[in-house]
């Protein structure tokens, strides 16, 4: 995941999503600028699928939680949830998607030792 720019962040969603163009072109309307239809590019109910899945097998980690707790702090709130919507936020996604990576691959690396964690936990506090 790599990004330096919102357009290539939003793309880098859409892709990390699997969001399907037909399900939010309906949304778009002609007379927009090109910005705001990027931004406006987005397949809510794949985005909502994946979330849910990530949630899923990760929820009874405590390193997880720790994350989603940390970030939820971010919105003022202690709901684990909402602190997975902040780690798919422009700041946080990359360390997110490295821990996602390093715990998928091979959980029993997933440590508070391992590069993604540390960098993902500093970058929250």
């Amino acid at each position: 995941m790599q990004y330096v720019n919102n357009a290539e962040y939003r793309q880098c969603l859409r892709n990390f999503f699997q969001m399907n163009s037909e399900n939010y072109k309906k949304n778009i309307q002609t007379d927009w600028d090109e910005e705001t239809i990027d931004e406006m590019s987005y397949d809510e109910d794949a985005a909502s699928k994946i979330l849910d899945q990530i949630y899923e097998c990760t929820k009874h980690n405590i390193l997880f939680y720790k994350i989603y707790i940390n970030a939820a702090a971010k919105m003022m709130s202690l709901d684990p949830d909402i602190g997975l919507a902040v780690c798919m936020s422009y700041d946080y996604f990359k360390c997110f998607c490295e821990c996602l990576e390093l715990y998928r691959k091979t959980p029993a690396q997933f440590t508070e030792n391992s590069k993604p964690y540390k960098d993902l936990y500093t970058k929250l506090a």
